[in-house]
């Protein structure tokens, strides 16, 4: 697992190799093992790896094959490359010279051609030059667990691990996109391929961006489907488990030590009974002050009975929260505003003193039903359609405006409110309304004069449009391939990756193996999302079928969240007066201070719960403020948090 970074420069001019070795330096945190760029002519690759295959320099990128021909620069991990490698050497005569799995991409290119992308088990995002063709080639893995950000601007295609990485070349534009920000404020993410700037793009999960003879052209290789095929539960459970075992095993290859991420939830859960017979890999699980988002007691019993050791992070107890999310906005380069992010951070920072890969349930929700949104929109477009808009609209600002004081997790209040709110929206998209940050009904005036165009514009047309684009037989399936090709990538992977590698970790998400992904695909959607009964049903049962207590495969769900409505009026209250009352101007033009402020007021009096609102805004204008050099910690904090100047 790595940083990569690149320039391809059309007019054939030679890359500057500051400027290559800029781009690759401020991802270090992604590689801290070592760093290289490697420039023939007007063609730059640069490298930061974090060693977890073949320690030694064999494994050092970017790699070229024996001829030259091919070069990359790769940041992910190939889970059956002891395949392909017996593969290209049976049959293609191929001499490797390390264990590193990098050295499956160049001969794997030469062997099968674009094919090779389809044919890798992993993680991953890749930059392959083709010297013979002239030929660049930007590949991100099947689901978007790793990213790749890119732009081409000027006759000039750079790309990155990271948005930083490309605005460490000052030659490279700083706008900032209306567009992105307006779906950003609504979703806490920006989507798949968009960015909240404006030049900058994303590589699209499953899919290769080629630049050749100055012409750039995409092609999809793998996508979620859903289908007919299991529809008995134990048959079911009896394929899944030998299945799921085997993507685990294959997952646990390393050179260096891995440790599993432990929630209380059935999906990490799951991976604990799993790896329990294949060694004593440590459990690590946050804990929270707040006991309706703790679940260190259901992760203690998962601890007992698979009688693996396991250590409790009190990310509660973070002295500085302030810092801790200057630092996360750092992280994120403005795309993602996730409660959740922090917390993560801390975990993954203790994590990486004994492990350097972990094991994470992340996408299990997404491929087997468990949020509660999906049976609420299987009730939406049912008796959800009974409801007149405009009293789901008026009912649902009601509900929302008395939610004030209520810290708890998920307040019935607001919960009614979200799902009347999404209602009002009609139709097929309750699905996508329900996973808004800032009300629709706040947006026209709060935006300012540069975003104002856009507030009769629903920012949540992409996701709306992958619902309706989805191939499925039934709008549920469609809700679900959604979440999986939108949702998944643009949010929750964008997160994990971000807050793992800020630390130089590793994380592997068993559930996202394209082979669990599609063996989801072909179960019948009550064995997803029942009408009855609790969520994941089939991993409920796997689980149950693995030994493991009742308290453990029954418990409901929670998720990984932060308490932010009590963490914006307590811990971090100074640093939102700072931001919401002192430091207005820098949300202008895009947002309209005084709104802001009116907010920030009512919900620190408990007059109003808008902290859902308030965070993305926060992170905005913490992101802004690094932009462009400016200090909106209310004291001093870690001398690489402030001031961040441009790269």
């Amino acid at each position: 697992m790595c940083g990569i970074a690149g320039i391809f420069n059309f007019d054939g001019q030679d890359v500057d190799p500051k400027v290559m070795k800029r781009m690759t330096d401020v991802l270090a945190h992604r590689g801290p093992d070592a760093g290289e760029i490697w420039i023939d002519g007007a063609v730059g690759l640069g490298h930061r790896r974090l060693a977890i295959r073949d320690l030694t320099a064999a494994g050092r990128q970017p790699m070229s094959d024996p001829t030259g021909r091919i070069t990359v620069t790769y940041n992910g991990e190939i889970y059956n490359e002891a395949e392909l490698r017996s593969e290209l050497e049976r049959d293609f005569g191929v001499t490797f010279r390390s264990h590193c799995d990098t050295e499956i991409l160049p001969a794997g290119y030469l062997a099968w051609g674009e094919k090779l992308f389809s044919r890798i088990e992993g993680i991953f995002a890749i930059g392959l030059w083709d010297a013979a063709a002239r030929r660049l080639m930007l590949a991100r893995d099947s689901i978007g667990t790793k990213p790749l950000f890119f732009s081409s601007t000027g006759g000039v295609v750079r790309f990155a691990s990271e948005i930083k990485g490309l605005l460490a070349d000052p030659r490279h534009p700083r706008d900032l996109d209306p567009e992105g920000l307006h779906r950003f404020l609504a979703m806490g993410y920006v989507g798949p391929t968009s960015t909240t700037m404006r030049h900058i793009r994303q590589i699209e999960p499953g899919s290769i961006t080629i630049y050749e003879n100055g012409n750039e052209t995409t092609r999809r290789f793998w996508q979620p489907r859903r289908g007919q095929g299991f529809r008995n539960l134990d048959d079911a459970v009896d394929a899944f488990l030998p299945l799921f075992d085997q993507v685990v095993s294959d997952q646990l290859i390393s050179d260096v030590p891995v440790g599993i991420l432990q929630s209380g939830g059935i999906d990490s859960s799951l991976i604990a009974y799993s790896v329990a017979k294949l060694g004593r890999f440590p459990l690590v699980t946050a804990s929270f002050a707040e006991q309706s988002h703790d679940e260190t007691g259901i992760a203690s019993l998962v601890a007992q009975q698979t009688s693996l050791p396991h250590r409790i992070v009190p990310v509660s107890d973070d002295p500085r929260p302030d810092a801790t999310l200057a630092r996360v906005v750092h992280h994120f380069d403005g795309q993602v505003a996730d409660e959740s992010a922090g917390p993560l951070l801390l975990l993954t920072q203790e994590l990486r003193r004994n492990s350097t890969v972990a094991l994470s349930g992340d996408g299990a929700d997404e491929f087997f039903g468990g949020y509660p949104t999906y049976k609420a929109s299987r009730l939406a477009h049912g008796a959800g359609a009974m409801i007149p808009k405009g009293v789901a609209e008026a009912v649902g600002k009601f509900m929302y405006g008395i939610s004030g004081g209520n810290e708890k997790r998920l307040p019935a209040t607001s919960l009614l409110s979200r799902f009347l709110l999404g209602l009002a929206a009609g139709a097929s998209y309750p699905h996508a309304e329900w996973r808004r940050y800032v009300p629709e009904f706040l947006v026209s005036g709060l935006y300012g004069s540069a975003l104002r165009y856009l507030s009769s514009e629903s920012p949540m047309g992409g996701y709306r449009a992958a619902i309706e684009r989805a191939d499925g037989p039934v709008m549920l399936d469609r809700c679900l391939i959604a979440d999986q090709t939108y949702h998944l990538p643009a949010g929750l992977l964008m997160k994990t990756d971000a807050m793992s590698m800020a630390n130089g970790v590793e994380i592997r998400v068993p559930f996202l193996d394209r082979r669990i992904m599609e063996f989801s695909g072909h179960c019948n959607l009550d064995l997803i999302v029942p009408l009855r009964g609790q969520t994941k049903p089939l991993l409920r049962k796997a689980l149950r079928s693995r030994g493991a207590g009742e308290q453990i495969w029954s418990a409901p769900k929670r998720g990984f969240n932060t308490p932010i409505a009590r963490l914006l009026r307590g811990p971090l209250r100074r640093l939102g007066e700072n931001v919401f009352e002192r430091s207005q101007d820098i949300f202008e033009p895009y947002l309209r201070p005084g709104v802001i402020r009116d907010l920030w007021l009512d919900h620190a009096s408990r007059k109003a719960n808008h902290a859902y609102a308030l965070w993305p805004l926060l992170t905005f204008a913490l992101w802004r403020s690094q932009l462009e050099g400016i200090d909106l910690l209310p004291c001093q904090t870690d001398t690489h948090l402030r001031g961040l100047k441009r790269q």
